[in-house]
């Protein structure tokens, strides 16, 4: 584990030459603590592709991600194999799992956005487009 390779890799992560904050400085030697070397990169990875948007990266600070290690330690925690906590796995199961009004909205906003793009309602497509179309109307 060492803290150099970590601390240049997220230099390049946020494309600056400057120095890391005290505070994010202490918050990577934690994380060593806890995590392997490729888990936090992988982390700071998504982090940086799922949340900061590229015109931000420089400004803000890696405790930012800080939620997406404390999910971690939570999920590892728990028991698994609990039915009552799992997520659907079919587009048919997450439309199944709406309301009758809630879902017609969301298949006739499905349509629409692949009508707009003039994508075939392919099973990646509507994977890709459902998600987002439910998490506004949820």
């Amino acid at each position: 584990m060492s803290f150099s390779s970590l601390y240049k890799f997220l230099l390049k992560l946020k494309g600056r030459g400057h120095v890391l904050s005290p505070k994010e400085v202490q918050f990577l030697k934690e994380l060593l603590k806890e995590f392997s070397e490729e888990d936090i990169k992988a982390t700071f990875e998504r982090c940086f592709k799922e949340f900061i948007p590229p015109e931000e990266r420089e400004k803000s600070s890696l405790l930012r991600c800080k939620k997406l290690f404390q999910k971690r330690q939570k999920i590892q925690s728990k028991v698994y194999l609990q039915t009552e906590h799992q997520q659907p796995s079919t587009v048919k199961e997450v439309l199944n799992g709406l309301e009758p009004q809630l879902r017609k909205k969301v298949i006739n906003e499905l349509r629409e956005t692949l009508k707009k793009y003039n994508l075939p309602p392919t099973k990646e497509n509507i994977k890709m487009f459902l998600q987002s179309i439910v998490r506004r109307y949820l």
